[in-house]
């Protein structure tokens, strides 16, 4: 009898250890504990936004420039009189919203006026109108000089025949010492000679539009005027967030670039915030803070007027929200409360895609992400289905399989509406101010520009000297030079670029966390992951030109991946955390150290050839100022 006992409580026992181990074994994973942001992260992310503010608005652009125009073409032709002869050097022009407008030119000297062509145009041999010999008065909202070199007192300007519209806000003509050559009939043309404190004697980044803002930061002029907008090969939103700026400062280089300059600001909180969420310690999501916020892409295309930082943001906006509603179970915590982020979500990324169509590719990424999310909620009803009595962590089995199906069709419901409906309609919204110049209907003219930008884009064959691949981008191969201008001994210049400790650290940062998600199953590696892939991966089809600037959706993913390196290589030390800590905090140091050695190429700060060449210039293919003539 005793045996019998002793068998019978040994297979209690066993029964007992295979129950423990199918709980052990259990997928119900309850919602992850709220992370918190203590005292100490509120002012160690207060620093860094100080302190990043103020490097980014530094030194931004003029918050003044020439504000009324003259149309040519509308108010008839220019006869200015200097007074007598003089010799004129250049002449110079601040355009309005219309781009490279062409004119005749004509002078005479001291009373004779015999006019002599200085600028014409000449007939074809089918009788069209050629104005290639023309002067081109150039871009819009910069300083455009004409060397022009001639002995006259009189100046004669008309419109090209082929101009159908014009805009000069402010016209200057200077002597061979720079002096600027005020005409002795200036009141007639007010206009055009009421703001010339504006000239500052050459073309800067400081006083007028470089690279691509001509077409966004003119197209955001344009949108607030109710005018044609020019730039029509992206969705409108990205534009009319540089127009509040501009309604704000007004049609200056601050203006326009204000907005792109607040939001690289906003990002600083987002990616400490979003790292606080993954790695739940203030010291690693400093280090990912501190990695992104002097990264150099970051500081250069938030500075410009463009909409790269804008679709930027958003992403990183979607993929923030879309993590912290996978935090979540909707089994233990009330559904509406899930639907809070799962919503943001959506909203961020209806916004991403009215900025640029780069934001649709973000869109793969969390739609994987959701589903992944959703079918971790399945395996777990299915592991109910079969294991229905009792609970795990405080989740009743019995509730898990009454609620699945409801709480799962609900959730699709809701993404439904938040991911279908609700872009669509923050699309459509943001093509209101949006002007084409047809007589279309809302819709229809929607719709024209939507095949505009796909003919645009999949047709694209353009070449440029700066463009690479999307396999140079991480190595940094050659960045894209923004802007350049000799002063002096001195040369500045703007170029696009990643810092090389972060972008080249991210190389093996991107293998080492893949291999977390493969073989450790490694739920955060596999989200980065996702995230990073889903910006960059696409590009592997383009076959378009494309730029370096291209690979800024990924470089906050790339930061949160060396960060998490380091993190998980930290944590391995352990008796050595503290040396490994010190380490990586020596890394960042050096990263900073490489924000602040390269500056000056990426603010357009004058410096001495020598010092780029020497320790600038890493590799032949990095082209940062403009050396040749020196």
């Amino acid at each position: 009898m005793k045996e019998i006992q002793t068998e019978n409580a040994m297979l209690k026992e066993n029964d007992g250890a295979k129950a423990q181990a199918k709980v052990k074994r259990s997928p119900i994973v309850p919602s992850a504990a709220a992370v918190k942001m203590t005292w100490r992260d509120f002012i160690i992310l207060g620093v860094i936004i100080a302190v990043y503010a103020v490097v980014a608005f530094m030194q931004l652009g003029n918050m003044h420039a020439p504000q009324t125009d003259y149309s040519v073409v509308e108010q008839g032709e220019i006869l200015l009189d200097l007074g007598e002869t003089k010799s004129i050097a250049k002449i110079w022009t601040y355009l309005g919203h219309q781009n490279n407008p062409k004119y005749y030119l004509y002078y005479a000297a001291d009373g004779d006026l015999d006019w002599t062509p200085l600028f014409y145009d000449v007939l074809d041999e089918d009788g069209s109108v050629n104005d290639s010999y023309c002067w081109d008065g150039g871009a819009v909202f910069c300083w455009n000089s004409c060397d022009l070199n001639i002995a006259a007192r009189y100046v004669w300007i008309a419109a090209s025949i082929n101009n159908h519209n014009d805009s000069i806000m402010e016209l200057v003509l200077t002597d061979v010492e720079g002096n600027v050559l005020e005409p002795v009939n200036a009141g007639e043309f007010e206009a055009l000679f009421d703001e010339q404190e504006e000239f500052e004697g050459r073309n800067s980044v400081m006083n007028g539009m470089y690279f691509d803002e001509v077409y966004h930061g003119r197209t955001a002029y344009e949108m607030i005027h109710g005018l044609y907008c020019y730039e029509n090969t992206h969705p409108p939103l990205g534009k009319e967030l540089i127009a509040l700026g501009v309604l704000l400062f007004g049609m200056n280089p601050f203006g326009w670039r204000f907005m792109g300059t607040l939001f690289g600001v906003l990002m600083v909180p987002i990616i400490y915030v979003f790292a606080k969420k993954i790695f739940k310690e203030t010291w690693i999501s400093t280090v990912a803070t501190l990695l992104f916020t002097f990264d150099f892409m970051h500081f250069v295309q938030t500075r410009i007027a463009t909409i790269d930082v804008f679709v930027t943001l958003f992403i990183m906006l979607s993929y923030f929200f879309m993590f912290c509603y996978m935090q979540k179970s909707f089994y233990d915590t009330e559904l509406s409360k899930t639907f809070v982020p799962l919503g943001l979500c959506g909203v961020a990324m209806g916004c991403s895609w009215a900025c640029k169509w780069t934001g649709i590719y973000s869109a793969a990424g969390l739609c994987i992400l959701f589903f992944a999310q959703m079918l971790r909620r399945y395996w777990e009803y299915r592991y109910v289905v079969l294991n229905p009595g009792g609970s795990t962590q405080g989740i009743s089995h019995w509730y898990i399989s009454q609620n699945f199906g409801p709480m799962f069709r609900k959730t699709i419901a809701f993404c439904c509406v938040f991911f279908v409906v609700v872009p669509a309609v923050i699309y459509l919204l943001s093509y209101v101010p949006f002007v084409d110049g047809s007589e279309r209907g809302f819709l229809e003219k929607v719709i024209e520009a939507q095949k505009t930008m796909y003919n645009y884009h999949s047709n694209l064959e353009d070449t440029h000297p700066y463009s690479s691949t999307w396999y140079q981008w991480p190595i940094i191969y050659r960045p894209i030079w923004y802007y350049s201008s000799v002063l002096g001994e001195l040369r500045e210049g703007i170029s696009a670029f990643g810092n090389p400790l972060v972008w080249w650290t991210g190389i093996p940062a991107a293998v080492y966390v893949l291999y977390l998600a493969i073989r450790k199953k490694d739920r955060n590696a596999v989200f980065l992951l996702i995230g990073y892939l889903s910006q960059y991966m696409p590009w592997f089809l383009v076959k378009r030109a494309a730029f370096i600037y291209h690979y800024f959706p990924s470089v906050p993913f790339v930061t949160m991946m060396v960060a998490y390196s380091m993190y998980q290589f930290a944590n391995q030390r352990r008796g050595n955390v503290k040396k490994a800590r010190t380490a990586i905090y020596c890394y960042v140091a050096l990263v900073i150290g490489l924000f602040a050695m390269f500056y000056p190429v990426l603010s357009g700060m004058a410096i001495s050839s020598e010092y780029a060449v020497k320790y600038l210039k890493w590799f032949e293919t990095w082209v940062l100022l403009d050396t040749w003539s020196c």
